[in-house]
């Protein structure tokens, strides 16, 4: 299995009437339109000669607060970003922070070396190293016909 060079579709008129109907419900009314408990960090994937390198932007979040985790030939990142004490006489004009649980799973290449994966995460970014490995080919050989 080998990963698929990511091609962005083009946006769909559906989309632009979302936008246009968030614009102006959300920002002129102040009503939301539709609430958005679930976020996604974004993440990037990078291939080498040697190895694939998955970044995460995880802004206000530490170390303890990511979990990365392999099975079955599938990488997870996962966490969860605390929602601000906020008071009921607080009044926001607009929020685009999104708060709660998050999780993000990618299938691995069967070059990756499992055994081998490595993780860093500093001033908000996670960097996930996938070394590869050699994949040996099965050896041709002719069989007899009795």
């Amino acid at each position: 299995m080998t990963l698929v060079k990511w091609t962005p579709r083009p946006t769909s008129i559906l989309n632009d009437m979302d936008k246009m109907i968030s614009n102006v419900f959300e920002n002129d009314w102040n009503f939301p339109v539709r609430s958005k408990t679930n976020w996604s960090p974004p993440v990037d994937v990078k291939e080498t000669d040697d190895s694939f390198t998955l970044t995460a932007d995880i802004p206000g979040l530490t170390k303890k607060g990511v979990n990365v985790n392999v099975s079955d030939g599938i990488v997870s990142i996962s966490g969860e970003r605390k929602f601000e004490n906020e008071k009921e006489s607080d009044n926001y004009h607009y929020r685009e922070r999104q708060y709660g649980s998050f999780l993000r799973t990618f299938n691995l290449p069967e070059t990756v070396n499992e055994e081998e994966i490595t993780a860093n995460f500093k001033n908000g970014i996670l960097s996930i190293e996938l070394p590869k490995q050699e994949v040996v080919l099965p050896k041709e050989r002719q069989i007899k016909i009795s």
